[in-house]
């Protein structure tokens, strides 16, 4: 017997909602470690937090009313 099981179909704002949290989840453990313990660069950090994420949370949490 042959099972074919198709990928869960996401629509591309879901994907989006869900890499907005994985980013804010990245940010926090990068700043719960040590300075010397981090994985990211201090820069790439400061970029994530200062710049994408708040772009992506924009697109995510659009409110069109003026």
């Amino acid at each position: 017997m042959t099972y074919h099981y198709q990928p869960i179909q996401l629509s591309e704002f879901k994907r989006l909602e869900n890499i907005l949290k994985e980013l804010e989840a990245i940010v926090r453990r990068e700043n719960k470690r040590h300075e010397m313990d981090q994985h990211l660069m201090i820069g790439s950090l400061d970029v994530l937090e200062d710049e994408i994420i708040p772009l992506v949370d924009e697109i995510v949490n659009y409110d069109p009313t003026p």
